[in-house]
């Protein structure tokens, strides 16, 4: 026997369909407008403070590297070489971690924040540029410290060695050039995607959680992170007969590139896009 109240039931059902949307379009556009807003906080930050924020943040991602470098020397000898690049990845979120929850200015995980307000009219590409020109110039620059500072230090704790500092860095420019582009552009991608996950929850824990997946995916995947391997590449430039400055200068102009794709254009561009095909209809 068929249900009497069979149009009422539909109705209802689609009267909660049409209200799960609303709620989709809603919480959409609430971490669109965190974004933006967050983005337009970085661009009204003084010149100065943005470049010592990003130079904090170019020494504090070294930390990663300090954690990466003590893994290979620890490990090196014991497994296979590949594994311990994979190993990586348990190590390799926590520099971020502390830079992200720190609030200091690192490029790529900035880059998607600073597209958005560009490309919902509110800033001009030029602003944009040079925002990213002084959070670049800072990461590198905070990069070097660290890596001058630890190259010192580390052997003296026994840490690890320069040859691991050389190894390391060999291992990161070991590709070629449109590998490491590509590479560039997944972790660019991956971090962009991180800044939109991290303003869907104001959960410390989740927060920590998702840098952790998505930083941890990046180390063990061997993407290539420009800040991460500014210090990495560095370290192999200075400890390495076979790492040139045009190499390092090379890696670092083909990682900041494909980072910015991956950030700016993937990430950025692509869910802005959707927003605006199909929630400002």
């Amino acid at each position: 026997m068929k249900p009497k109240n069979t149009d009422q039931e539909k109705y209802q059902k689609d009267l909660e369909q049409e209200s799960n949307e609303i709620d989709g379009i809603n919480e959409y556009r609430d971490i669109l407008s965190r974004v933006i807003h967050e983005g337009e906080v970085i661009f009204k930050i003084k010149n100065k403070a943005i470049i010592l924020s990003a130079i904090v943040a170019g020494m504090e991602i070294g930390i990663s590297y300090l954690l990466i470098s003590i893994l290979y020397y620890s490990l090196a000898g014991s497994m296979e070489e590949s594994s311990v690049f994979q190993l990586f990845g348990l190590v390799y979120p926590v520099g971020f971690i502390l830079v992200i929850l720190g609030k200091s200015a690192l490029f790529t995980e900035q880059t998607s924040v600073l597209t958005l307000p560009v490309l919902n009219g509110q800033r001009s590409i030029w602003e944009l540029l040079r925002i990213w020109g002084l959070v670049i110039l800072g990461n590198v620059v905070g990069g070097i410290i660290f890596t001058l500072f630890i190259g010192i230090l580390a052997p003296q704790l026994n840490l690890f060695t320069h040859e691991t500092m050389a190894s390391i860095g060999n291992h990161v420019v070991d590709h070629d050039a449109w590998v490491l582009f590509l590479s560039a552009i997944v972790a660019g991608w991956l971090m962009g995607l991180l800044n939109w996950l991290l303003n869907s929850t104001m959960s410390s824990f989740s927060r920590i959680f998702l840098i952790f997946m998505i930083t941890g995916v990046i180390g063990f995947g061997g993407f290539h992170h420009s800040i991460v391997g500014n210090v990495e590449v560095f370290g192999g430039f200075l400890y390495s007969d076979t790492i040139t400055v045009t190499d390092y200068l090379w890696f670092l102009f083909l990682a900041l590139i494909g980072n910015s794709i991956g950030g700016a254009i993937v990430v950025g561009l692509f869910k802005y896009r959707v927003f605006q095909s199909n929630y400002n209809e």
